[in-house]
């Protein structure tokens, strides 16, 4: 029996009433059931026949509101190891018994006539604003990389009582994962049923060559506001920090990117200004780009907001401490340009964007120094 406990750091645990673990331990007391150890997102017990009822407080927020939702599609093959309902089973990766999804197989890449689409029903209308994908994970593609990953999709939602659908996110050339969840976001609606409906198809498996298919470990939705959090940030028709990953390189009305609150000096080492993503689970990340805010140049010229003297950090889930992957001091204005950075070895689920000395003002507020940005890459 594992009791979930969403990354809170004191839960505190009963069985049929009585405490079997507090303060980060097990208490024993209780006939028929031991304790089997824990990890960042569950506590464990063995437990004999019978009924039991368990409670859990001090915990933290579940991070996958997909999680054993049920699942419908107009291709799925159901067998020993795939599934429509594995896609969100909570097993990031694809083990024996439990693959993920898998569509029936097709003979092209292109799917766009009959488009193959999966849907998840969260049971109520929630807030959304980010989904994940985690890859197909036992078989590697044909020539290496990924098996199954879509390569163009649409994100699409249905409010409850609707029968409309509407396209928040729309992904085209999307690039061989590599085996590494991708997260993708997008401006803050609010749906019941939440459909992956993908045109193009990725590279078929080692073991299928010609054979082409949807595949996926699993589909997880955050809940809103969660997979990306920031210490300064403005949130307005324009601007949101969940905006540096809706897709959008450049800043447009609607979509400009993520903005901070404004500082009167570009020097921010005592107050540094950070934004960072939950990736969804530990995971290399070998490099990120930033996209520069582009719909207003600086005051002077060239690019508003970015920043001149900032960090890459990872944490890993369950884990306190931050490692700083890669330091920047002095970054030249890229007038526009998307800058790269190449990480050193870096693992982790969340990472930060810490800035200590922030860029030029936008020309309409000469004044006012802010971290901006239109859009964060990460691979």
């Amino acid at each position: 029996m594992g009791v979930p406990t969403y990354g809170g750091t004191q839960p505190v645990i009963k069985a049929n009433g009585t405490t079997v673990f507090t303060g980060g331990s097990p208490t024993g007391g209780v006939s028929g059931l031991s304790y089997d150890g824990k990890d960042s997102s569950y506590v464990y017990f063995v437990v004999q026949p019978g009924s039991w009822t368990f409670t859990a407080t001090g915990v933290g927020a579940l991070d996958n509101i997909a999680l054993g939702r049920p699942v419908t599609s107009n291709s799925s093959l159901e067998n020993g190891d795939w599934g429509r309902n594995r896609l969100t089973d909570g097993i990031l990766t694809s083990v024996t018994g439990a693959k993920g999804y898998t569509s029936h197989h097709f003979t092209s890449a292109d799917v766009s006539v009959n488009p193959v689409w999966v849907e998840i029903d969260l049971g109520a209308d929630t807030a959304l604003d980010a989904v994940r994908l985690f890859p197909r994970t036992d078989t590697p593609a044909a020539g290496s990389g990924t098996a199954g990953f879509p390569v163009d999709f649409t994100i699409q939602t249905r409010p409850d009582g609707s029968s409309t659908y509407t396209t928040v996110r729309t992904v085209t050339g999307q690039a061989n994962p590599d085996g590494l969840v991708q997260t993708y976001g997008f401006q803050t609606t609010t749906a019941r049923y939440v459909r992956l409906q993908a045109t193009r198809l990725g590279t078929p498996a080692a073991d299928e060559t010609t054979v082409y298919r949807l595949q996926l470990a699993e589909l997880s939705v955050p809940p809103a506001a969660t997979t990306v959090t920031a210490n300064y940030t403005v949130e307005n028709g324009d601007w949101g920090k969940t905006r540096v990953l809706d897709g959008t390189l450049t800043s447009v009305t609607g979509a400009k990117g993520f903005t901070s609150i404004d500082f009167p000096s570009a020097d921010v080492s005592g107050t540094p200004v950070w934004i960072e993503i939950d990736l969804g689970a530990d995971r290399a990340v070998r490099e990120v780009t930033l996209h520069p805010r582009t719909d207003t140049s600086a005051s002077g010229g060239g690019t508003a907001g970015f920043p001149v003297d900032f960090a890459f950090q990872t944490r890993t889930e369950g884990g306190t401490t931050y490692t700083t992957a890669r330091t920047i001091t002095g970054e030249p204005n890229p007038n526009g340009a998307a800058q790269t950075y190449t990480l050193t070895p870096a693992n982790g689920r969340y990472l930060r964007l810490r800035a200590t000395r922030l860029g030029r003002p936008a020309s309409d507020e000469t004044g006012k120094y802010r971290l901006q940005l239109a859009e964060i890459r990460i691979k």
